[in-house]
């Protein structure tokens, strides 16, 4: 689901660059051509919401294909009883609402907020008509859509098959892999800012207290280390 090619990831943060710009360095829009991008962009809508919004509901249809271009975006799953397990952490370059290009199918999933979340959002009947004249970007979005199929099943193979540790590992490596980055010539990674404990236990189907201590025991081990928001990942995390 990583939504910034490693190729063409931009030297400047998405929330600085002009729209058009934004749309050629993102998936599923790498491959469309310049006039289509201008198409985009001028159709697209640049908002702001803060810590907290929900941004989809879970059962509704997406009123657009949303771009995220600073903070996070969780997506969550709402258990009966009000329980709530994270399925994925969305950062820069990541889309959601990518339903509304297949008519009034409804997401799966609620979208929420965590932090002050910048973003795009482009209209449904702008993305479909682009869609028919730009096949490439259905290929692109389809893989997309395969990618977070594949979150979710990771998700829950671990919930049945794993121990909280293990969970976590899986978790953070997904997460550094993703919006994270090598440290110089290291095999170790820097992911920045990391999710609360709090979110990591939605993540993992465990309690906050838990995934303290688990983190505390993997810190004795050497596997990571934390520095306010920044959490540096050990090369047995990332490579398991």
């Amino acid at each position: 689901m990583r939504a910034v090619s490693e190729s063409r990831r931009p030297s400047i943060p998405l929330e600085r660059m002009e729209t058009a710009d934004v749309l050629t360095c993102v998936e599923p829009f790498v491959a469309a051509r310049p006039s289509e991008i201008e198409v985009l962009a001028r159709s697209a809508v640049r908002q702001r919401k803060s810590s907290g919004t929900v941004l989809l509901n879970e059962g509704h249809a997406s009123d657009g294909l949303y771009v995220v271009l600073r903070g996070r975006v969780n997506l969550v799953r709402v258990a009966d009883g009000g329980r709530d397990i994270i399925l994925s952490v969305l950062g820069p370059g990541d889309v959601f609402g990518e339903n509304c290009a297949f008519g009034a199918t409804r997401v799966s999933t609620t979208a929420v907020a965590p932090v002050q979340v910048e973003f795009l959002r482009i209209p449904p009947d702008v993305l479909m008509e682009h869609l028919r004249r730009e096949p490439e970007t259905m290929m692109r979005l389809m893989r997309l859509q395969h990618a977070k199929l594949c979150d979710v099943e990771a998700v829950a193979s671990g919930l049945a098959l794993c121990d909280v540790e293990e969970r976590l590992r899986r978790t953070l490596r997904r997460l550094a892999r993703r919006q994270g980055r090598q440290i110089d010539a290291s095999n170790n990674w820097i992911l920045a800012p990391v999710p609360t404990q709090s979110e990591l236990a939605r993540m993992v189907g465990s309690c906050r207290e838990t995934v303290s201590r688990t983190l505390s025991a993997m810190a004795r081990n050497g596997l990571v280390s934390s520095s306010g928001r920044r959490m540096i990942l050990s090369e047995t995390i990332i490579n398991g």
